[in-house]
C-alpha cells in the first residue's frame, strides 16, 4: 500500500525577507555550515500538525475534513527569534511572530487539529507559532544571549496568511521536498 510522509502547514510567502534574516544572523552569531544548517527559503513555513506516513484512502479523508475549516485571513508580524528545547540548548534556531497573530495562529492550528483529532491523527506536541530557520547538525547549540536581545523586539516584517496546506514531505539527500497536495482558502 502506498504511503506519503504528509504535514499540515501555512507557507511563508515573504521568502526573500527571511532569507535576508536568515543570513543576517548566520553571520551576526558567526555561525559556520558545520555547526547548522539553514532551512531553504523555498521550505519556509509553519508546521500546524505533522500527520507522518499516510495511504491515498486517509489522504481523501484528510481532504473531506480539512474542507470543513473556516477561518479569516491571519495578518501576522515577523518578530524575535529562540530556540527548542531552549535558546540554552537549541536544536532548532526558530522566527517568532507578534502575539495577536500567533493567538490566531493558534486558533487556525486547534480548528485544523480538532479535524485531525476526529480521524484519529494525535498531535506529537503542542502548537507555538514558529518558523524554523536552523537546524542544528551536531548536538545542541548555545544561543548568544546578545543575538537574542539584539532581534527581541525588532519586526522583521509581516504577511497575511489566507490559506493552508495538506503537504507531502519527500526526504532527499540535500533536504526534504515539499508538495502541496490539497489547499484550504480563507474565508472571504
Amino acid at each position: 500500500m502506498n504511503t506519503s510522509r504528509t504535514f499540515i502547514a501555512v507557507d511563508a510567502s515573504s521568502k526573500d525577507t527571511i532569507g535576508n534574516l536568515q543570513q543576517k544572523i548566520q553571520v551576526s552569531a558567526g555561525w559556520n555550515s558545520q555547526l547548522l544548517k539553514p532551512v531553504s527559503k523555498h521550505s519556509f513555513h509553519f508546521t500546524l500538525i505533522f500527520l507522518g506516513e499516510v495511504t491515498i484512502k486517509t489522504i481523501e479523508i484528510i481532504k473531506t475534513k480539512l474542507s470543513e475549516i473556516r477561518f479569516e485571513p491571519i495578518k501576522i508580524l515577523y518578530t524575535g527569534i529562540g530556540g527548542f528545547p531552549n535558546s540554552n540548548a537549541a536544536r532548532v534556531i526558530w522566527l517568532g511572530v507578534d502575539a495577536e497573530g500567533g493567538r490566531k495562529l493558534i486558533d487556525l492550528a486547534e480548528k485544523v487539529r480538532s479535524k485531525m483529532k476526529d480521524i484519529g491523527f494525535m498531535p506529537d506536541k503542542a502548537f507555538t507559532p514558529h518558523m524554523t530557520l536552523f537546524r542544528t547538525k551536531t548536538g545542541k547549540l548555545k544561543m548568544p544571549t546578545n543575538l537574542l536581545s539584539e532581534y527581541d523586539s525588532i519586526t522583521f516584517g509581516s504577511e497575511i496568511i489566507n490559506k493552508f496546506h495538506l503537504k507531502r514531505s519527500d526526504l532527499t539527500s540535500s533536504g526534504p521536498i515539499y508538495t502541496d497536495i490539497f489547499t484550504v482558502n480563507a474565508s472571504d
